[in-house]
Formats: structure tokens, C-alpha cells, sequence
């Protein structure tokens, strides 16, 4: 079961395989606040961890997904045991990186086998000409002989652990029981329950969301995965017998053409039913 990591209220995924398939699995997209390791000085392209909406968390617990854990609470010092296991981990991580860098050096070798093999015999010539410059009797034919040499025959350089990559954990490897006890209580209030009722049902039809405060919503709601599709919908969560003026109606409607988009009103009816309206700007004439 995918961890949802709860702190301060905000409920965050730090394990890439999980994200993934949240996102590929579940149509649950999120949004990555994370500064990436190798270029932590700019905010285009994030990374983990990834922070839910409220209505996605919720959403997952209740279909049994995903679960709540605590990481509000301070670290502990690490057990013997758990030093042990870190150091162990470490060991492992050096280790597979090892061999990578082996596999990538047999192949750089491969592509640059003529290259190596004529600095090798640029390499002798020189050094049959330095043994006959100090009165040794090398026949000339030896300069050009051709040198025998196979890909597996060139050693390569065994790197040394600080030559390597040093793993940071984005995930606390080490859960304890009492991380289970989340006090979650979203949603609380009746704008709440709206928007959650109104995500959960366009969840259900196949849709994907996101935050819509750009765009003046709730939620922009899109028929695919939003790195493949634009969105279709501006979601604006309204309660059903809130009076609006028609000045709103119409900056809603011009909003929604401009960013070529439907803006959709979504309500709670008197019947416990959601209602959708669709607003879209059309020409007179």
C-alpha cells in the first residue's frame, strides 16, 4: 500500500515508484515541490517529494490505495542496528554503482577500439625508438608490426568509493509503528465537501485534475494525462442556491474562452445530487 507522508497538515509522496504509479495507475497527478539534487538553484523542473491536493488524499485512503503516516514527528537517533543497516545499504548502493561504471567503461572501450589500440601502437614505436637510440638493434619491420589486443584485454581502473555518488534517501527507510496515527479530518467544512464530492466524481469518469487556481477554478479537469492533453474544464465549486451576479457569470465565461476552455459551475442540488452548468462564450451575429 502506497505511504501518504502527512507534515503540517499537507500530505506529500517521497518514493518515486509510488508517484509513478499514482500518476499511471490511479490518474492522481500532484504537484512536485522538490529542488532537484544536481540543480537545486532553479525552479522550471522539480522533483520529490510530491504534494497531494487535499481531495486526492482523501480520495485514495477511502479506495484503500494509499494510507496516512505521521512524519510531523522529530527523527530519532538511529539504533546500532539501524547504523548497521545504513552502512550495509551504503556498501550495496558503492557496489551496483561499481558495476555500472564498469559496464559503461567496457562499452566506451568498444566504440573507441581503434583509437585505443593506435595510441598503444604509437605507444611502442616510442619506445622501440628510445631502445634503439641507446644502441639496441631493432630491425624496422618491428615499427610497424601490428600489435594483437581484444576489448577484454584492456584493464580497466578500479574507482574508489569517493569517486561515487553518495544516495539520500527521500523516504525514512525506517518506519516506525506510531507513524500510523494521522489526525486527518478533510474534509471539515461544507466548501470542503463540495470540492471533494465534485473531484471524486469527475475522478470516477475517467478524468485527471489538478489545481485550478490559475485559471480562476477549483480544479482543471482533462481527458488524458495533462503532459499529453490540455484541459478541457475550469471546475468552480459553487453552492447550489448562491446568487450570482451577471457580471461574474460573464468574466467566467470570457475567462473560460480566452484560455479556450469550458468553465463548469458544480453544485449540490437540493437533492443530494451534484449538477454540473457549462458556461462557454459564443458570438452574436
Amino acid at each position: 500500500m502506497i505511504r501518504i507522508s502527512v507534515i503540517h497538515d499537507k500530505p506529500f509522496i517521497w518514493n518515486a515508484e509510488d508517484a509513478s504509479a499514482l500518476r499511471e495507475d490511479h490518474r492522481i497527478v500532484g504537484t512536485l515541490v522538490g529542488c532537484l539534487a544536481r540543480a537545486p538553484r532553479q525552479n522550471t523542473q522539480l522533483g520529490l517529494p510530491l504534494q497531494l491536493l487535499p481531495e486526492e488524499a482523501t480520495l485514495l485512503v477511502e479506495k484503500g490505495i494509499a494510507m496516512l503516516v505521521n512524519d510531523s514527528k522529530p527523527a530519532q537517533i538511529p539504533s546500532n542496528q539501524q547504523v548497521m543497516e545504513f552502512q550495509e545499504m551504503r556498501k550495496q548502493s558503492f557496489s551496483e554503482q561499481k558495476e555500472l561504471y564498469r559496464k559503461e567503461k567496457q562499452e566506451v572501450v568498444k566504440q573507441r577500439f581503434e583509437e585505443i589500440k593506435k595510441g598503444k601502437m604509437s605507444k611502442r614505436r616510442k619506445l622501440l625508438e628510445k631502445r634503439r637510440v641507446e644502441g639496441e638493434d631493432i630491425a624496422d619491420c618491428e615499427f610497424e608490426k601490428d600489435i594483437e589486443i581484444n576489448v577484454d584485454d584492456i584493464e580497466i581502473s578500479e574507482p574508489t568509493e569517493d569517486a561515487f555518488m553518495v544516495q539520500i534517501f527521500t523516504e525514512n527507510p525506517w518506519k516506525r509503528e506510531d507513524d500510523l496515527e494521522v489526525g486527518w479530518n478533510f474534509p471539515s467544512t461544507d466548501q470542503e465537501t463540495l470540492r471533494y464530492r465534485v473531484f471524486k466524481d469527475l475522478w470516477e469518469k475517467g478524468h485527471f485534475l489538478t489545481t485550478g487556481g490559475k485559471f480562476g477554478g477549483d480544479f482543471l479537469v482533462y481527458p488524458g494525462d495533462p503532459y499529453r492533453y490540455h484541459s478541457f474544464f475550469i471546475a468552480v465549486c459553487i453552492p447550489y442556491q448562491k446568487k450570482m451576479c451577471a457580471l461574474d457569470i460573464v468574466a467566467m465565461g470570457r475567462l473560460g474562452s480566452n484560455v479556450k476552455k469550458t468553465v463548469l459551475l458544480c453544485s449540490v442540488n437540493e437533492k443530494d445530487e451534484l449538477t454540473y452548468t457549462s458556461l462557454r462564450w459564443t458570438g452574436i451575429g
